[in-house]
C-alpha cells in the first residue's frame, strides 16, 4: 500500500543582511511542523481520515509545532488537493479559494504566534453539507510562513514556505470506483536493420472518472492478426489518482514487428488506496485503437533478394542452353591445304585436263588397253 503521509518538510529561505563594516551572522533557519493531534497532544494518527454522512459535523485538533530556537508566526488555513502532472499529491496556491473538503474545515483564529521548541494544539471544525456527493474528498490543513525575497532579475517576491497534513473524508453513500484510460498519438517506428523489430511510442491518459481515490497499474498489449505474437507490457503504476483529476504520460514499447496490423490495447486495473476498500473488487477498464504497420523495409529486401535469385537463374540458365548448342554440333575436318576433287562432268563442268579419258566401251581392260574388234566372216 502506498503512502498517505503528505511530505512533512519546507523549503527554507535565508536571508542575509550585511553592511559595509561587516556581516551579520545567518538566523537560524524556521522549521515548523503539521500533524493530527488532540486536546491532550499527538494521537499517532498519519492523516485526517475520516467517514461522515453528509450534514455531519466533527471537531478536531491538529497540532503545529515550532522546531526552530525563535518564535514563529504562522498562516493556518484548509484546501483541496489534487494530483499534479508529476502524479505527486499536491495542495491548490495559497491565491486560490478551495471549493471542495477544504471550504468544509473552519478555524477559530487563522493566525499563529508560536513559541521555540513549543506545540499548539489548534482545534478545528469540519462541516460535510447535507447535498456533498459520495466518495472520498481529499484536500489538507496548512501552515504557512509567507517571507520577502528577490528573483534572478532582483525583482521583489512573497514567497510561501507551507507544511502540510492530508484530510481524506469518505462521504457515506453510492461508491463509483473508476479509473479511464485513453491514448493518443499511437506511431510505428522502423528499426534501420530489416532483421530488427521496430518500436511504437504512444501518449496515454487516465482519468478518475469515479468517486474513490485509486491507483493501480497500466498495462499496454499488443498482437498482430489473429493474436499474432501477442505481448503484455507494464507501462506504468499509477500513483493515486483523485476523483476528477487525471494523470498523463508517454511511453515507448519496444520488440514489435510490423506484422501490417497491430491491435494495442491499453489496460487499467486499479487498486484501492483506502484500505477499506482492499478487500473490494473493482473492475479493469481499457480502450483499443488499431496501428498500422506494413513491412516495408522487410518487403524491399525480399524484393531485392528476388531480383538477385531471377538474375542468376536468367544466367544459369543462358550458360546451359549454350553448352547443349556446342555439344550438338558435328566436328569439322582439320585444314591440310589440300584442294578437293574438281566438279563432276555430270554437273556441267567439262573433263578434268589432269584425269585421263576413260573410254566408254565397257570392253576395255583394266588396263586401259582395248579389245580388236571381232573379225567379220564372209561367205563365200
Amino acid at each position: 500500500m502506498r503512502s498517505i503521509l503528505i511530505p512533512a518538510a519546507a523549503a527554507i529561505a535565508v536571508l542575509l543582511a550585511a553592511s559595509p563594516a561587516a556581516a551579520q551572522e545567518e538566523p537560524a533557519p524556521s522549521t515548523w511542523g503539521v500533524n493530527p493531534s488532540s486536546q491532550d497532544g499527538p494521537d499517532g494518527r498519519a492523516a485526517f481520515d475520516y467517514a461522515l454522512d453528509p450534514g455531519a459535523t466533527v471537531i478536531d485538533f491538529v497540532g503545529v509545532s515550532n522546531f526552530g530556537t525563535e518564535p514563529i508566526t504562522l498562516r493556518l488555513y484548509a484546501s483541496d488537493a489534487f494530483t499534479s502532472e508529476s502524479g505527486a499529491f499536491d495542495l491548490l496556491p495559497a491565491d486560490q479559494e478551495p471549493v471542495d473538503v477544504g471550504s468544509w474545515i473552519g478555524f477559530n483564529e487563522d493566525t499563529l504566534t508560536i513559541a521555540p521548541q513549543t506545540r499548539l494544539d489548534v482545534p478545528f471544525a469540519l462541516h460535510v453539507p447535507a447535498d456533498a456527493t459520495p466518495g472520498d474528498h481529499v484536500g489538507g490543513i496548512v501552515a504557512a510562513v509567507t517571507e520577502e525575497s528577490t528573483d534572478a532579475s532582483g525583482d521583489d517576491l512573497l514567497v510561501e514556505r507551507r507544511v502540510g497534513a492530508r484530510v481524506h473524508l469518505r462521504v457515506s453513500g453510492d461508491l463509483d470506483p473508476a479509473l479511464d484510460p485513453d491514448l493518443d498519438h499511437l506511431t510505428y517506428h522502423y528499426d534501420w536493420n530489416p532483421a530488427a523489430p521496430g518500436t511504437a511510442s504512444f501518449d496515454y491518459e487516465i482519468e478518475n472518472t469515479g468517486n474513490v481515490r485509486l491507483q493501480g497499474d497500466l498495462v499496454a498489449r499488443f498482437a498482430g492478426p489473429f493474436g499474432l505474437l501477442e505481448r503484455e507490457i507494464t507501462i506504468a503504476e499509477l500513483p493515486q489518482i483523485l476523483p476528477g483529476d487525471r494523470y498523463e504520460g508517454t511511453a515507448e514499447v519496444g520488440g514489435l514487428w510490423p506484422l501490417l496490423r497491430l491491435d494495442v490495447e491499453l489496460v487499467v486495473r486499479p487498486e484501492a488506496v483506502d484500505p477499506a476498500d482492499a478487500e473490494s473488487r473493482i473492475p479493469s477498464s481499457s480502450h483499443e485503437e488499431r496501428l498500422w504497420a506494413p513491412p516495408w523495409t522487410q518487403a524491399a529486401v525480399l524484393a531485392a533478394l528476388g531480383l538477385v535469385a531471377f538474375i542468376w537463374l536468367k544466367i544459369r540458365k543462358r550458360r546451359r542452353a549454350n553448352g547443349a548448342t556446342t555439344a550438338l554440333k558435328p566436328p569439322q575436318p582439320a585444314d591440310s591445304g589440300a584442294t578437293g576433287p574438281g566438279p563432276r562432268a555430270d554437273d556441267g563442268a567439262g573433263p578434268d585436263p589432269s584425269e585421263p579419258d576413260t573410254p566408254d566401251d565397257p570392253a576395255a581392260d583394266a588396263s586401259g588397253a582395248t579389245a580388236p574388234a571381232p573379225s567379220k566372216e564372209t561367205s563365200a
